[in-house]
C-alpha cells in the first residue's frame, strides 16, 4: 500500500529528535544545579558538615530553582550562562557547610552582610582573589545578558517571584514566619544545624532573618527592666579598694598539652611557663574557631551572646552608653582604656568599645589614621606579635600608673589569628611533635604558642612588679578551627570538650586571693568575677553575681535587651519591676525570640 503522508513520515523521526534534544537542553540546567547542591550537602555531611535530610529539598529546591532559572534566562543561549547562573547558589552552599565544617557554626544573613567588613580585614592577597573573582562573574553576566527587552520579559517575572520571599521576609517578619508555619516551614528551636538540615540553607537564611526583624520589633516594646547589679551608685557603696584592673584576652590562645593524641618529643611551652600553670582555670567561650567579637562582648558586658538581633552584638553597638563593666568603672572614677591590635573596621569595634564605656581606643598606627595611639606597629599584612604588643602595653601602663588615677587596661592580642603566619627568622621552629606535617595549621599554631607562652609569662612578671596590688585576667577568645575544624581536635583527642562542642578555653587569674573566690565557668561570668574580688564580695552580697549563683533565661534576657538596646539607642519605657526579682517580670516574648538554648 502507497504511503499516504510520505512527508510527513519522513520528516516524524528528525522533527522528533530535534524536539526531545531541545526539550533535554530546556531541563537539563536544572537538573544539573539540583544534582550539584545535593552532591555539596551530602559530601559535607560526610566529613562534619551539616547533616543533609533530602526532605529539606521539599522546601529548599523549588525556590533554588526559580532564582537558577530568573539568572539563566537574563542571559543568552549557551553552556556558559548555566555556569554563571550556577556560581552563586554554588557559592552561598559551598560557604555555609565549610563555614560550619571549620567554625561548627551556622551561617546567617548577618554573617553575609559581615562579609565587606571582613574582606576590609583580611589579608591583601585575599582581597585581590575575592574582587577579582566578583568582576569576572559581573563581567561576565553582563556580556552574556540579552539585549532585547522583550527577551526579558519572562526573567524579570522570575526575579520578581525570587526576590517575593526575602522582601516579605525582611518588611513583614511577622506575616512571613505565620505563612511559613503553615506550611510546616519553621525553626527548630534547639537547633540551628537541624534547621538547616530539614529547611535548606537559604529557606533558613530568611527564617533566621525574619525571627530576628521580628525580634528587633518586639524589642522596642519591651519595658526596659531595673537591673541594680549594673547600678553604678552600688558598685561605689562597695568598693572600698579601687584596684587597677589588667584584662587581656588573646586570639586562639590554646593549650597544646590539651592534644593527647599528639607525642610531643620536645615540650610546647618554655620552661617558665610551668609556674604560670597554676595559676590556669577553664571557662567556656560562645564561640569556637572565630567570633572574638563575641568573647569580647561576654567578658565586657556581663550577658551571654544570645545573637537575638545580630550575630554579633558589637555590630549593633552605635556608640551609645551600654551598662558594662568599663562604663560602670568610668562612673566610679577609672579611667578605662582599651588597645586593639588590629584594625578599628574588626567587628566595629570603635563604635562598640564607646558603647562599652572606653574613653581611649588605641590601634596600631598602621591603622590608627588620625586617632591618638601609642601602639606602633607599621606592618599592614601581619598581626603584631604578642610580645611586642605587651612591651608597648608596659610603657604605656607605666606612665598611666604615675597620674594615680585608678584605671582598666584592656588588650585584645590578634597575633593568634588564622593562618598562623611566623616570622621564621625571628621565631625558628621550637616544638618537635611526632607525625605532625610541619605545614599544617597545627603545628603552626602549637610553634607560635611556644613563642607566646613566654612573651605571656614575662609581661605578667612584669606588670606584676610595676603594679603589685592589681587584678590581673588573661582569657583566650575561642580555639582557633586549625586544619579541620572540630574534626582535627577530636583526632588529636585534646581534652577540654563538652558534648562534642571545643569551646572550653584555658584563662589565667593573678591577683588578690581570698577563700571564697568563686571561679567563672563562662565568659559571661568573667564580669562579675572582676566585681565580686574588687569589691571583696560585697558586691556580691547585695545583688546576684553569675560566678556564684545561676541566673533564669527570663533575667538573662532582661539584661541583655537592656545592653543591646541602650547600645543601640533603642528607645524603651522603664518599668517599675527589677531584673533581680524574675518571677515579678512583666510577661515577655521571650519564648518566640529565636534564642540559643542558655548554657548554665
Amino acid at each position: 500500500m502507497p504511503d499516504a503522508f510520505p512527508h510527513f513520515t519522513r520528516k516524524l523521526p528528525r522533527q522528533t529528535g530535534i524536539s526531545f534534544r531541545r526539550v533535554g537542553g530546556a531541563i537539563a540546567p536544572f537538573f544539573f544545579i539540583a544534582a550539584v547542591v545535593l552532591t555539596i550537602s551530602l559530601s559535607f555531611s560526610l566529613i562534619g558538615g551539616i547533616d543533609e535530610y533530602m526532605f529539606a529539598f521539599h522546601y529548599e529546591l523549588p525556590f533554588i530553582l526559580i532564582v537558577f532559572s530568573a539568572l539563566l534566562y537574563l542571559m543568552r543561549p549557551g553552556m556558559l550562562r548555566v555556569l554563571v547562573a550556577a556560581t552563586p547558589i554554588i557559592v552561598l552552599y559551598l560557604g555555609m557547610d565549610l563555614y560550619y565544617t571549620f567554625m561548627h557554626s551556622i551561617v546567617k544573613l548577618d554573617d553575609l552582610l559581615l562579609l565587606p567588613e571582613g574582606l576590609i580585614v583580611s589579608p591583601t592577597w585575599v582581597q585581590v582573589g575575592v574582587w577579582a573573582a566578583l568582576g569576572i562573574w559581573v563581567l561576565t553576566f553582563i556580556i552574556l545578558l540579552k539585549r532585547r527587552l522583550w527577551q526579558l520579559v519572562l526573567p524579570l517575572v522570575l526575579v520578581v517571584a525570587a526576590a517575593v520571599p526575602p522582601m516579605i521576609a525582611f518588611n513583614k517578619p511577622a506575616k512571613f514566619l505565620k505563612i511559613a508555619e503553615s506550611r510546616g516551614i519553621n525553626i527548630v528551636p534547639w537547633s540551628d544545624r537541624w534547621t538547616v538540615a530539614q529547611m535548606g540553607r537559604a529557606i533558613s537564611l530568611m527564617l533566621f532573618a525574619a525571627a530576628k526583624q521580628k525580634a528587633m520589633g518586639e524589642l522596642a516594646l519591651l519595658p526596659m527592666i531595673a537591673d541594680p547589679g549594673r547600678d553604678p551608685a552600688l558598685l561605689k557603696s562597695t568598693l572600698q579598694d579601687p584596684r587597677n584592673i589588667h584584662i587581656i584576652v588573646l586570639e586562639s590562645f590554646l593549650d597544646p598539652e590539651q592534644f593527647k593524641g599528639l607525642k610531643f618529643l620536645t615540650p610546647p611551652a618554655p620552661p617558665q611557663f610551668k609556674a604560670l600553670r597554676k595559676k590556669m582555670h577553664v571557662a567556656t567561650s560562645p564561640v569556637f574557631g572565630g567570633g572574638t567579637a563575641q568573647a569580647e562582648f561576654e567578658i565586657l558586658c556581663g550577658v551571654p551572646s544570645l545573637e537575638l538581633y545580630t550575630s554579633a552584638e558589637f555590630n549593633m553597638l552605635d556608640g551609645a552608653k551600654t551598662p558594662c563593666l568599663p562604663n560602670m568603672l568610668t562612673e566610679v572614677g577609672y579611667r578605662t582604656i582599651a588597645t586593639q591590635s588590629y584594625k578599628p573596621d574588626f567587628f566595629n569595634s570603635e563604635k562598640a568599645y564607646r558603647s562599652l564605656g572606653f574613653e581611649e581606643i588605641n590601634y596600631p598606627t598602621a591603622f590608627a589614621g588620625n586617632r591618638p595611639t601609642y601602639l606602633k606597629q607599621e606592618d599592614r599584612e601581619n598581626y603584631i606579635f604578642d610580645g611586642d604588643l605587651f612591651n608597648q602595653n608596659l610603657s604605656y601602663v607605666e606612665k598611666v600608673l604615675a597620674e594615680g588615677r585608678p584605671f582598666l587596661n584592656y588588650v585584645l592580642g590578634t597575633y593568634g589569628h588564622l593562618p598562623h603566619d611566623t616570622d621564621l627568622v625571628r621565631f625558628p621552629p621550637k616544638v618537635e611533635i611526632a607525625g605532625l606535617d610541619k605545614h599544617s595549621q597545627t603545628n603552626l599554631a602549637i610553634q607560635q604558642f611556644y613563642y607566646r607562652a613566654g612573651a605571656l609569662v614575662d609581661y605578667l612578671q612584669k606588670l606584676r612588679a610595676l603594679d603589685p596590688k592589681s587584678l590581673i585576667v588573661v582569657a583566650s577568645d575561642h580555639l582557633p578551627p586549625l586544619d579541620g575544624g572540630p574534626r582535627i581536635y577530636q583526632k588529636f583527642g585534646y581534652a577540654l570538650t563538652v558534648n562534642g562542642e571545643y569551646k572550653l578555653n584555658i584563662w589565667f587569674y593573678d591577683g588578690p586571693e581570698h577563700k571564697n573566690l568563686a571561679w567563672p565557668d563562662y565568659h559571661y561570668e568573667f564580669m562579675d568575677f572582676i566585681l565580686d574580688v574588687l569589691t571583696e564580695e560585697r558586691i556580691c552580697q547585695q545583688t546576684v553575681c553569675k560566678n556564684r549563683e545561676k541566673w533564669s533565661s527570663e533575667k538573662t534576657i532582661a539584661s541583655y535587651n537592656n545592653i543591646m538596646s541602650r547600645g543601640a539607642g533603642i528607645v524603651r519605657q522603664s518599668a517599675p519591676l527589677v531584673a533581680d526579682a524574675p518571677n515579678n517580670l512583666p510577661a515577655t516574648p521571650s519564648s518566640e525570640l529565636p534564642t540559643k538554648q542558655l548554657v548554665q
